[in-house]
């Protein structure tokens, strides 16, 4: 079996699913997926990793099914990480430009993402990503890609999301254990919100809300550029949970409930909708069945929580010209019939189902929503491989000094993708 050669493959550690993708980028710019791999989840809870040698085994039997279906040896990947541990903040970076009337050169980009992106973090966290917002010239000329422009001065807004050392860590060695070297780490909500948001959504406002099985996340846009990355510790797997207790059956039944009636909103289950049987714990030990409703009002009591607890964030940290430019839905809980219009409401704010987007080649499994960030970082990465590859500047991506740790290395090249220098590249 060959190489994946000039491929990329990208590996999405969900609380539910593990899957891979491997694929590379056409001429025109699509996505061409060459194999997936999808394996069940086990020793991952809420986006971290629990059971080391569960979870190694989990990604093996995904890498397992990329392989076979891709024929190709895959020999290192790009993960994308999650969970309740992330957090972002907003941080502007200045430097004097040349006096010698020459023009902004990647240089001087170069220098002022480095001035930006020197915070002081939590020693327990990692910077996984260092995104360059946007620049300002002479303090009067905002600007996506300055270069070529003249000046004094050169400010830059950069966007820093941070990470649990101990989460990446472990995320890291869980895919070592695998057999496969890691490339590249990146955040989950990150990479899956690009993929997701359109141009104009980002140029208008959009918050793109992730409902996973683990965590919910929250990725925000504004004035064109990402402006917030988050996370709440609530997910599908506690609606499952829920069902679980309300409808006295096993967790893999609850779960088998959501995907076949999964309603929001009650009002909308049609009438004509039948009971559902269930195999679970009824009083005499045997089968019983249950109304639909019920089902659909226990997961509304549910998602409106959560719908609260996003309100609450949007508040804390004044995203209100994000939401007011819609809310794109994503993940396994954006699958849910009517989540959308739960949203609309709760929130007054357009708001759509997100998707994959131009998929070409092996895509039937990643057109739902839940598959964005595994596409998301797929697509991250060869960004990233551009880049380094082209005559564009590459110094962003960092590669390990003399004797630096593994997860440094791994770290500094995931906080180094930035489209370049452009949040629009």
């Amino acid at each position: 079996m060959p190489p994946t050669s000039n491929a990329s493959v990208a590996i999405d550690l969900g609380t539910s699913v593990i899957t891979t993708v491997v694929g590379e980028r056409h001429e025109h710019g699509q996505l061409h997926i060459l194999g997936v791999g999808q394996a069940p989840s086990n020793g991952i809870e809420a986006g971290q990793i629990t059971h080391v040698s569960r979870a190694a085994d989990s990604i093996r039997a995904s890498l397992d099914q990329a392989e076979a279906s891709s024929g190709r040896r895959i020999l290192s990947v790009g993960i994308a990480v999650s969970g309740a541990h992330l957090q972002s903040m907003n941080n502007r970076g200045a430097v004097a430009l040349s006096s010698d009337g020459d023009p902004i050169r990647d240089a001087d980009l170069i220098r002022a993402i480095d001035s930006g992106r020197a915070v002081t973090i939590n020693n327990a966290a990692s910077l996984v990503h260092a995104i360059p917002r946007y620049y300002v010239v002479d303090a009067e000329r905002r600007s996506f890609d300055p270069r070529g422009q003249h000046g004094q001065r050169l400010d830059v807004s950069m966007h820093l999301v941070t990470a649990s050392q101990s989460a990446i860590q472990n995320a890291a060695h869980c895919v070592q254990n695998a057999g496969v070297d890691v490339e590249l780490i990146a955040a989950k909500p990150v990479v899956a919100a690009e993929r997701a948001v359109r141009g104009d959504e980002k140029e208008f406002g959009a918050l793109v809300v992730a409902l996973d099985a683990g965590t919910t996340s929250l990725t925000a846009y504004e004035d064109g550029a990402i402006s917030h990355t988050s996370a709440l510790p609530i997910g599908t797997s506690h609606i499952a949970r829920d069902l679980s207790i309300g409808l006295h059956c096993a967790n893999d039944e609850a779960l088998s409930v959501i995907r076949s009636h999964g309603w929001a909103v009650p009002q909308l289950v049609p009438e004509t909708a039948s009971e559902i049987q269930l195999r679970g714990f009824s009083a005499n030990g045997g089968p019983h069945s249950v109304e639909p409703s019920l089902v659909a009002e226990i997961i509304n009591a549910r998602a409106s929580e959560t719908i609260s607890m996003i309100a609450n964030r949007v508040t804390e940290y004044q995203l209100q010209h994000a939401v007011a430019g819609g809310v794109v839905l994503i993940g396994g809980g954006a699958m849910l019939h009517g989540i959308d219009l739960l949203f609309n409401k709760a929130l007054n704010a357009p708001t759509r189902v997100g998707a994959t987007g131009d998929l070409h080649g092996l895509a039937d499994k990643l057109r739902n929503p839940d598959a964005l960030g595994a596409v998301g970082m797929l697509d991250w990465m060869l960004d990233s491989g551009d880049a380094m590859a082209s005559t564009q500047p590459r110094s962003l991506r960092r590669r390990p000094e003399a004797g630096g740790s593994l997860l440094g290395s791994l770290i500094a090249g995931a906080s180094g993708i930035a489209r370049v220098f452009s949040p629009n590249n």
